[in-house]
C-alpha cells in the first residue's frame, strides 16, 4: 500500500496523476504529516534532477522568518478620525477648486465682447485743438483699393480660421456701390 502511495506522489511532483486520483491523494496529504514530508523530499529530488534549485540552499530560513515576525511589534490600526478625515479632506479639496474654475469662469465672462475696455487717459493740454469732424481731410484712395483690401481680409480671415487660428476681428461685408444689387 505505501509503495502504491509513494508511486502517486512521484506522478503528482511530475504532473502526471490522473485528476480523479490527484483529489484523492490531496485529502490523504490533509491528514498524515508523514506522507507531507515526503512530498517534500520528492519535490526536492525533482527541482535537484531538473537542476532548479538554488546555488545555496539555507535550512531553517521559514523558522528563522517566523522568529522575526514575532519579535516585531503588531501593525497599530488607524483610527477612526483618521479614516473619516481622509474623505471629508477631498471633498474640501474637490469644493475649493469647483470655486476657483467657477470665478476664473465669471471674470472671463465679464472681459468678453460687452465688457467696457480699459482705457488709458491723460491730461489733455490746454494747446491741444481738436479739428471739427467737418474740417478733416479725407485722402482719396485709388480706384479699386478699397474691395482689393475687402477681398484681402476675408481671404486672410478665411485661411487663418482654416489653420485653428481664432478671428481677431470681424467682417463686414458691404458694397461700395449702394444702387448696384448684383
Amino acid at each position: 500500500m505505501k509503495d502504491k502511495l509513494h508511486e502517486q506522489l512521484s506522478a503528482l511532483v511530475d504532473d502526471e496523476l490522473e485528476e480523479r486520483e490527484q483529489a484523492l491523494l490531496l485529502k490523504q496529504l490533509a491528514g498524515d504529516a508523514e506522507l507531507s514530508r515526503r512530498l517534500s523530499r520528492f519535490q526536492i529530488i525533482s527541482d535537484a534532477l531538473q537542476n532548479h534549485l538554488p546555488e545555496i540552499s539555507s535550512t531553517g530560513f521559514h523558522e528563522r522568518v517566523q522568529a522575526a515576525l514575532a519579535d516585531e511589534p503588531p501593525v497599530q490600526q488607524h483610527s477612526t478620525l483618521a479614516t473619516l478625515f481622509k474623505p471629508v479632506a477631498g471633498l474640501a479639496l474637490a469644493a475649493s477648486v469647483a470655486m476657483i474654475a467657477v470665478l476664473s469662469l465669471q471674470s472671463v465672462r465679464q472681459e468678453g465682447p460687452g465688457a467696457i475696455p480699459a482705457v488709458a487717459s491723460a491730461p489733455v493740454h490746454d494747446s491741444y485743438i481738436r479739428a471739427a469732424a467737418d474740417d478733416a481731410v479725407q485722402p482719396e484712395e485709388p480706384a479699386g483699393v478699397a474691395q482689393n483690401l475687402d477681398v484681402y481680409l476675408v481671404n486672410h480671415s478665411e485661411f487663418a480660421v482654416s489653420r485653428g487660428i481664432l478671428p481677431y476681428m470681424r467682417l463686414v461685408g458691404h458694397d461700395m456701390n449702394p444702387d448696384n444689387k448684383e
